[in-house]
């Protein structure tokens, strides 16, 4: 059987600072350095309320995202890879007793957004996440524009897995003219995960969904925290299994 290490960073806070109870961060968003201060606003803000944050490197989506693209076209499948690093990631963090699976929280911006949903989809353990900007349908990107009919990109929207996200509680933000990922879509998904949690005869407050004014593919303070606020609160609110 074929290994891959996977070279993370987890920030904990002094043992005086610690929560008696802390929720685990897992902050999506390239290389795991990005997790240090003053970089991320996510890791910033849990870790200063006395919770662990960790992030992990995954070479498998490169920034360039014309050469994810071809990746995305030509195989093997890098979100399965990921996703499959991720679990890994966390079935350690558990190991080591960072976190207890009912206080993790899955938090990235734009294709990291993307991406945290989509792990969150494929892990019934995580139950609480947010994104901010996020890509919900890859085919809204320039680089993917030449592409749009190819069955691998049509099957990334995200409105296809609101189903294994059903039940979750989850945060969107998003520019209310970003032309980037496309507010619209982002909207469109908002009701998909609404319509899914009806079916089951779960209540709407399970999503939370901020439009904001900031400009083009931005996000500003307001949706960081709010969001921020709210998941770290659901975590809190969870029952320690």
């Amino acid at each position: 059987m074929n290994a891959r290490a996977v070279k993370g960073i987890i920030a904990s806070p002094p043992k005086d600072k610690l929560a008696p109870d802390p929720a685990l961060l897992l902050s999506i968003g390239g290389p795991a350095t990005h997790l240090l201060p003053p970089n991320d606003q996510p890791a910033k803000y849990f870790w200063s309320r006395g919770h662990r944050v960790v992030s992990f490197d995954f070479e498998i989506m490169p920034w360039d995202l014309n050469e994810f693209r071809e990746i995305i076209l030509k195989g093997p499948d890098p979100i399965a890879e990921f996703i499959t690093q991720a679990k890994a990631v966390l079935d350690y963090c558990i190991q080591q007793k960072w976190a207890t699976q009912d206080r993790i929280v899955v938090t990235g911006i734009s294709r990291f957004g993307y991406l945290g949903f989509r792990l969150m989809a494929a892990d019934e353990r995580l139950k609480i996440g947010a994104a901010f900007a996020p890509v919900t349908d890859w085919r809204d990107l320039s680089e993917f524009h030449n592409c749009v009919d190819r069955k691998e990109v049509i099957d990334l929207q995200l409105a296809r897995f609101a189903p294994q996200l059903a039940g979750k509680k989850l945060y969107l933000s998003i520019g209310n003219h970003d032309e980037r990922v496309n507010t619209l879509n982002c909207c469109r998904f908002f009701l998909d995960l609404n319509t899914e949690n009806e079916k089951r005869g779960l209540g709407a407050s399970l999503v939370d969904f901020l439009v904001t004014a900031d400009v083009g593919h931005t996000c500003g303070d307001e949706s960081f925290e709010r969001g921020l606020e709210t998941v770290l609160n659901a975590a809190l609110k969870q029952e320690k299994k």
